[in-house]
């Protein structure tokens, strides 16, 4: 700006400045009485030193005016408010100030736009399950949401993807994805399991990153998992009972049974039978647990009095086992059929892994209004404390040789925590071996 001014102003003073040269050079002549008899040397000599003079007092001049407007100019300009009411005090600006401003409120218009943009896929992203990560077609890592930061930690945004995570597989399908072929793939990392997905990103034909989504699959194999061991286990437990029903039949049926024999014979085919129907009725059970068909109806009721039958009815295989009634008598509302199968079970396995001349104690107590303890502790062979975790899983057995000698279908402790759920309660497990065992159920009741 200042260097377009200074030109202008010369250009304009050049001519003048000329003209003052010439009017120089012509009054030196004038005066000079001298000049006719001097050489034509001393004619130039004056001409070149005048016009120099005056080139450099031109220069000077030009010079101190440009700094002189420039300054006036950058004042005002460093005055300007943008702002309308004070466009009117700089006419020549005025058109300039509105194009600025124009633009600036586009500017702001877009940023405003960009920023919304950002805030929402920040926060679709920030609530995602699944970890996302997008990377470039070198691997770094530009963005990663709050659930990749807790699979793989804080601060992996900038690093390469392939130091995150050193698994085989994980780096073939990077390359596979930065190439432009999706993948799928899965991968364990902390004890969990995830289906991995890589999208590869194209602009104009060329991969440019990739986005990578990491699913929590864990739950899914888990189930799986269970459903295969169900499966084999209820195949198990089906086939044992029926193989001697069917032996036993065959026998009576081809004659190859005595007299005096089939009697004994029939009580076996009673016993397996009856084992077989008690297998069922709790696989229908936890199947109404699964699929949500569980008898919901719910009547009020004496919660010892219940206890009381169902104690009188385990009594009779008791055998040496003493069994005790403590607590406080108060009624409950919830669905008597779970309740009962609940003291049942939990009853029932204090009996059968007892020892001989052992105890139960059943314990009923109130804990606050809509909350109740039934506690069941024996006297018996006690659970290794590696067991704890598993006794409630289906078809577990923590002594297998002493499950097979009663008879139990390890069903009855995963009915009781199905049961326990059912009404939002929590279970506690205490158990030494040779000291015994105490199951505690906390029930949510409707008071």
């Amino acid at each position: 700006m200042k260097k377009l001014i200074f030109t202008r102003i010369l250009l304009f003073l050049l001519p003048c400045m000329v003209l003052l040269s010439a009017v120089l050079i012509y009054l030196y002549v004038l005066y000079d009485a001298d000049i006719i008899r001097k050489p034509l040397v001393d004619y130039l000599y004056v001409a070149v030193t005048a016009t120099i003079g005056v080139g450099v007092f031109t220069i000077i001049i030009a010079n101190y005016i440009a700094i002189s407007l420039m300054d006036k100019i950058t004042t005002s300009v460093k005055k300007i408010s943008l702002e309308k009411e004070n466009l009117a005090e700089y006419d020549e600006l005025m058109q300039y100030s509105v194009d600025i401003e124009q633009q600036r409120r586009a500017l702001r218009t877009k940023i405003e736009d960009l920023s919304n943009r950002t805030d929402t896929i920040e926060t679709i992203t920030g609530s995602m399950q699944e970890g996302l990560v997008l990377i470039n077609r070198e691997g770094l890592i530009l963005s990663a949401n709050n659930s990749a930061h807790r699979i793989f930690g804080e601060n992996i945004e900038k690093k390469n993807v392939m130091h995150i995570c050193r698994d085989g597989a994980f780096q073939k399908a990077v390359k596979q994805c930065i190439a432009g072929d999706s993948a799928e793939i899965q991968i364990e990392r902390d004890n969990r399991i995830y289906t991995v997905f890589f999208s590869p990103v194209f602009s104009n034909g060329n991969t440019r990153g990739a986005v990578v989504l990491f699913h929590d699959a864990t739950e899914r194999h888990r189930a799986e998992k269970q459903r295969r061991e169900f499966s084999a286990n209820v195949s198990h437990e089906l086939k044992t009972p029926l193989t001697t029903i069917s032996a036993i039949s065959e026998m009576i049926a081809q004659g190859m049974a005595r007299e005096e024999d089939i009697k004994t014979f029939a009580g076996r085919i009673t016993e397996q039978s009856g084992r077989l129907l008690v297998l069922i009725d709790d696989i229908i059970r936890l199947s109404e647990f699964d699929e949500g068909r569980a008898n919901i109806e719910t009547t009020i009721f004496d919660l010892w009095e219940l206890a009381e039958n169902v104690i009188r009815t385990l009594r009779d295989n008791a055998g040496s086992v003493e069994i005790e009634l403590t607590g406080e008598r108060f009624d409950i509302s919830a669905n008597h059929r779970m309740i009962d199968e609940l003291l049942y079970n939990l009853i029932d396995n204090g009996i059968k892994y007892n020892v001989e001349n052992g105890k139960v104690t059943v314990e009923l107590t109130r804990v606050e209004a809509g909350l109740c303890k039934i506690s069941v502790s024996d006297t018996g062979i006690g659970i290794k404390e590696e067991d704890h975790p598993h006794v409630f899983e289906r078809f577990y057995r923590a002594d297998k040789s002493r499950s097979k000698k009663t008879g139990g279908t390890g069903l009855g402790l995963s009915i009781v925590k199905h049961i326990t759920e059912y009404y939002n309660g929590s279970l506690e497990l205490e158990s030494k071996v040779g000291v015994g065992t105490t199951v505690t159920c906390f029930i949510k009741y409707q008071g």
